[in-house]
């Protein structure tokens, strides 16, 4: 995933790494948190979403909304 700067305009993103967790959680706050979810990887949010910095009833429906759409899920 490389860094979009559209909605990131209040930090310095070039020394950016999504290689470290704590960055990649911060990028996948901030994209959800303006409403920008056409680059981010579902898998991505999924794996991190315990962590990630967003609105406690967003982050309530987003786990909702993932354990309906489980493999493991047959409805």
């Amino acid at each position: 995933m490389k860094i979009d700067q559209k909605y990131i305009w209040d930090y310095d993103t070039q020394s950016a790494d999504l290689n470290k967790p704590e960055v990649l959680r911060w990028y996948i706050s901030r994209k959800i948190s303006v409403g920008d979810w056409d680059s981010l990887e579902a898998n991505l949010v999924k794996k991190n979403l315990n962590q990630l910095s967003i609105n406690p009833t967003l982050k309530r429906m987003l786990k909702k909304y993932y354990a309906q759409k489980s493999p493991t899920n047959n409805s």
